[in-house]
């Protein structure tokens, strides 16, 4: 049986030849269009695949000082989808997920349907109507969606830099339990420096496609462009934020959450970038008041191109502190999942602090831009909560193949 490192540098020494010409590249990026015209009745048709193959290993320190390692091997991700452009200004756009990785507590993994990502319709009223010409995007949409906070999560799995997203972005993310974006009804504008959106959602979780039998979020984002006259190739502001109405005993997103906010500054200069967040929310009521009360947060995250398009150098440092003993958690990827599975005595009071501090290091390597990588890096988490008490202290190395069109 191949272990995680030699699957790993098999798919290398596999697709690395094939990749070299331009062509390959071409095929990738534009296979998923099956209808391009400049018909408004229809103007394009596309599908979409995305598959992450994924390895990783941890050793660390569990709350009882003791030591523990493990590797796992998964596909991370496998969605497909399809959208069309019609009607002069329409937009419909589907992703369905076939797995999100093995089951944390079993380490099995099924490919079948588990839910839709994305299912909504959208129109652009910039499009046909003259009355909104002096917009970039005058935008009215209903259906799911993903509503974006803290910067690793601007980006969707087939873009962002690092193997995996801080817990503090992941903490903060409205979505169900299930890891789908949530239903409803929004408007977004463009203009000039501005792009700006609202909307209403309802936290009812289901498969397909849910109701509004539960609470509610309101969720809001303003993006502003300040590179015009500046130093920097970029540099933009980003302020998102959502609040939830829903009862204890209703479905609810963003694993309970009150509030959430962030703020978020990115810079690009040459073959610099640096992306920083600052981040705050509140959890909401539980049956354990040691999971209640604020937490805040903040990451920064500089990199670097190695070789412009082809190697990048990626680096984070994340903190997160909560008000109460168990009010921040470690992501399940991999010492939990290595204590779920029960795989050895390990004793991380399900992953939960007060404290946590996570450093990353990774060399992301570009065959066809985006479309296809692979991402490297080594991280490492120091987790505590009361009295300084530990969680989980250690690190943990994960290497992903990402391929989408």
């Amino acid at each position: 049986m191949l272990k995680p490192r030699s699957i790993s540098l098999l798919l290398l020494a596999v697709l690395a030849p094939s990749l070299r010409a331009e062509e390959p590249c071409d095929t990738l990026q534009t296979m998923g269009i099956i209808y391009d015209s400049n018909d408004p009745a229809l103007s394009r048709v596309k599908l979409f695949g995305m598959a992450q193959y994924q390895v990783g290993y941890v050793d660390g320190t569990d709350s009882a000082g003791n030591d523990f390692s493990d590797s796992q091997s998964e596909f991370r991700r496998i969605w497909l989808g399809a959208g069309a452009n019609f009607l002069n200004g329409f937009t419909f756009k589907s992703v369905l997920s076939v797995t999100q990785g093995k089951n944390a507590a079993t380490g099995s993994q099924k490919i079948e349907f588990k839910h839709f990502r994305n299912l909504y319709v959208s129109y652009d009223f910039t499009k046909s109507n003259n009355s909104f010409s002096d917009y970039d995007k005058f935008e009215v949409g209903y259906g799911r969606r993903s509503l974006k906070l803290v910067d690793e999560w601007q980006r969707s799995a087939t873009h962002f830099n690092p193997v995996e997203r801080s817990p503090l972005s992941n903490k903060l993310w409205p979505t169900d339990q299930g890891g789908s974006h949530p239903a409803g009804l929004w408007i977004r504008t463009a203009k000039d420096r501005n792009d700006f959106q609202v909307g209403l959602f309802s936290t009812t979780q289901d498969d397909e496609f849910p109701g509004w039998e539960d609470g509610t979020l309101l969720y809001s984002q303003l993006e502003h462009d300040l590179t015009e006259g500046s130093y920097f190739d970029l540099k933009e502001l980003v302020f998102s934020a959502y609040v939830q109405d829903a009862d204890i005993t209703d479905d609810q997103l963003a694993r309970g959450n009150e509030w959430g906010g962030s703020a978020i500054l990115r810079l690009h200069k040459g073959p610099w970038e640096i992306h920083s967040t600052l981040a705050a929310g509140r959890n909401g009521a539980t049956i354990n008041p040691d999971r209640d009360g604020d937490f805040w947060g903040l990451s920064f995250m500089p990199m670097f191109w190695l070789v412009e398009d082809k190697v990048k150098f990626v680096s984070r440092y994340q903190y997160q502190s909560a008000d109460a003993p168990e009010g921040i958690r470690l992501n399940s990827r991999y010492a939990r999942s290595a204590g779920a599975r029960g795989e050895a005595d390990i004793s991380l009071t399900g992953g939960r602090g007060d404290t946590h501090h996570n450093l990353y290091f990774g060399i992301n390597y570009y065959f066809c831009g985006d479309n296809m990588k692979i991402v490297s890096g080594i991280e490492y988490d120091d987790i505590e909560t009361a009295n300084g008490i530990n969680v989980f202290k250690g690190w943990t190395a994960a290497s992903a193949f990402r391929i989408y069109f």
